[in-house]
């Protein structure tokens, strides 16, 4: 490490998340802060799930009203690119420029288990209210960013990740 990381996380943050999400430099909810990792060894992209997530069992049981269209997933991909590759990467597999500053997230998106273990009502809830532990957001919600047709198109996307 370098003396001034976190003034340089901060940047990244501003530059590679804010720069993203329309508004996001001037919300009154400061920029998130990453959860350093330990060792490499910490930072895992396996099937697991974190288990202090929990989503609601109304909200898991939810079903993606958008059909997988090529305009859904097209507009899903664009959203995807836009607010989620900063940690997730180009291809969803948790290892965009930020992903090294975390702990155990972001997982990666194309893993089958993952995928299969998770309802899109799972994921539609974790996309819109984010998830933190303590004072630090560990990935930011969109829920008040995007309309609900959006976050489904998100999910849409999120699912197309797997058969990549």
């Amino acid at each position: 490490m370098f003396p001034g990381r976190d003034s340089v996380v901060g940047l990244i943050l501003l530059i590679g998340l804010g720069s993203v999400g329309a508004g996001c430099a001037s919300s009154a909810s400061p920029p998130p802060r990453p959860v350093p990792a330990s060792s490499p060894a910490e930072h895992t992209t396996t099937g697991s799930a974190p288990t202090d997530w929990p989503v609601p069992p109304e909200e898991a049981a939810r079903v993606n009203p958008l059909p997988s269209s090529s305009q859904n997933l097209k507009k899903g991909g664009t959203l995807f690119e836009r607010y989620c590759t900063a940690c997730h990467g180009v291809a969803g597999r948790g290892d965009g420029p930020m992903a090294e500053q975390w702990s155990r997230l972001p997982k990666d998106l194309t893993h089958p288990d993952r995928q299969a273990r998770m309802t899109d009502g799972e994921i539609f809830w974790k996309i819109s209210a984010g998830h933190r532990q303590g004072q630090d957001e560990i990935m930011p919600g969109v829920g008040y960013k995007l309309n609900s047709d959006d976050r489904w198109r998100l999910v849409l996307f999120v699912r197309s990740l797997v058969k990549r």
